[in-house]
């Protein structure tokens, strides 16, 4: 049978909607609303009595907390909920003589309360994390850990638009060689050199920057950096080290790489982006390999007009690189 997507149901879309709205929100934020929310179905439950329940309420306010603040957090604040409720229900028949209870039921009834309230919190904390694994699945390349094609345009989109006046480096990379190495050794080595690579480039750029596989052994990230005139000093040390991971592998791999700097403006439209800093790579593959090209945007011509890029520099295996950029971390496998 052919394999299709699986339709969302409308409960599906209101969590994913939930998670992406409590995803945003501050631990504090998450806590104020779920004690606030708790606070009010205690006072509505002492004002009403014991005609009316409103274990529903209860169990709705733990499931929140469960789902925004976690497994261990949602079981502390389950804890308050089957005490509060406990204590209410207690005053309430204080308060009414005829409504005699013995304090074994009383008992019984507030480890109910808490057994129930419980299951709810791990309930769905489990399909809480369960959903944020599917949604880390959907946006990540199995082979390497890394960011997808999909999810890298997704969140450059994002980035882009929140950029305002910054500059980016957009940076596409192939790795020379690999073909040969996959002929030669196997593919489970050539897969070995694509994790290297990827986890290599991870440790490189810092933690907001984006860096994804976009297909074989094609590679992109995006670079926020102060001003276009680091540029090239960034984009440089960014091949440099990676070339170098590369080289101490002892295998005939090296990566070719195209850089555009532009600001955020000049980034639109974003395929056009990419597709300048794929040729600047192919330009890299057809001189030689092994190099690093990079180019700007023409301030005078829009992105998608043929002749929009400005080469600023020729060919280089390597640039002078300027320190204290702050934008490329430590090179943690240099040991």
């Amino acid at each position: 049978m052919p394999h299709r997507q699986p339709e969302l149901t409308l409960t599906s879309r209101l969590l994913i909607r939930a998670a992406g709205t409590t995803e945003a929100w501050r631990p504090l934020t998450q806590w104020t609303v779920a004690l606030v929310s708790l606070a009010t179905v205690l006072l509505l439950d002492a004002i009403m009595g014991t005609q009316i329940t409103f274990a529903f309420l209860y169990l709705l306010a733990a499931g929140f907390a469960a789902w925004s603040l976690g497994e261990r957090q949602g079981l502390l604040f389950g804890l308050l909920v089957a005490a509060g409720g406990t204590i209410v229900r207690h005053f309430q028949y204080l308060g009414h003589p005829e409504l005699f209870v013995t304090v074994a039921a009383e008992a019984w009834n507030a480890l109910a309360r808490l057994l129930s309230v419980s299951l709810v919190v791990v309930l769905v904390s489990g399909m809480r994390a369960a959903l944020r694994l599917e949604r880390w699945r959907a946006s990540t390349d199995g082979l390497t850990g890394v960011l997808n094609k999909a999810s890298f345009h997704q969140k450059m989109a994002a980035a882009v638009a929140r950029g305002g006046d910054g500059a980016f480096i957009l940076c596409y990379m192939d790795l020379d060689g690999f073909k040969l190495v996959n002929d030669r050794h196997g593919h489970s080595a050539g897969d070995e050199i694509l994790r290297l690579f990827a986890n290599a480039a991870v440790d490189v750029i810092r933690g907001q920057d984006l860096f994804a596989r976009i297909g074989g052994d094609e590679f992109v990230a995006l670079l926020s950096i102060h001003a276009p005139e680091d540029g090239d000093h960034i984009a440089g040390l960014v091949h440099e080290r990676l070339s170098g991971i590369l080289a101490r592998t002892g295998l005939p791999v090296t990566c070719s790489m195209g850089a555009l700097i532009a600001t955020a403006s000049q980034l639109e439209p974003l395929e056009a982006a990419v597709r300048l800093a794929d040729s600047l790579m192919y330009e890299v593959k057809q001189g030689g390999k092994a190099a690093l090209r990079i180019g700007r945007v023409d301030p005078r011509k829009t992105l998608v007009a043929p002749d929009c890029l400005q080469i600023q520099t020729d060919m280089v295996a390597s640039i002078p690189l300027r320190k204290g950029t702050g934008v490329i971390g430590d090179d943690r496998r240099a040991a």
